[in-house]
């Protein structure tokens, strides 16, 4: 009998309130998909990339409510949130010496790629982060 491969894992979509008592259990569940995808290796900083794009929609969109996409990639994991606000997030150069500002500085160290699309009354910020290995399933 032959053998049928298991088809990939679907890509993880959430619709949620951004707040910050929401963003462990947030946390957990995309170090859960990653390692499901095999990118163990990568589930601390994809995880730390997800939880900086949700904090930003609570402390700057104007309203906590966003979805968040988990994208398995050949050799790697993309992370989308898209909000409500179409405003670019503005890097800046962060003050070290404060609480906030530093996310978006975070996100560009982490990730190979990131940006924004900014579409007609939503944008989605996203972020690559990606494996130096080649992936079994490229």
């Amino acid at each position: 009998m032959p053998v049928t491969p298991e088809p990939d894992p679907p890509d993880y979509h959430q619709d949620l309130v951004a707040h910050p008592e929401n963003l462990a259990i947030m946390r957990r569940i995309v170090s859960a998909h990653v390692d499901l995808w095999g990118f163990r290796e990568l589930a601390d900083s994809v995880t730390l990339c997800a939880h900086e794009l949700l904090a930003n929609v609570d402390r700057h969109t104007g309203s906590p409510h966003c979805t968040i996409t988990l994208r398995r990639r050949p050799d790697g994991v993309r992370v989308t949130v898209t909000d409500t606000n179409t405003d670019s997030p503005t890097p800046c150069d962060p003050d070290w010496a404060t609480e906030s500002g530093r996310g978006l500085a975070l996100i560009s160290g982490l990730a190979e790629h990131f940006g924004t699309v900014i579409r007609q009354g939503s944008k989605d910020v996203w972020a690559e982060i990606l494996t130096s290995r080649p992936s079994a399933l490229a």
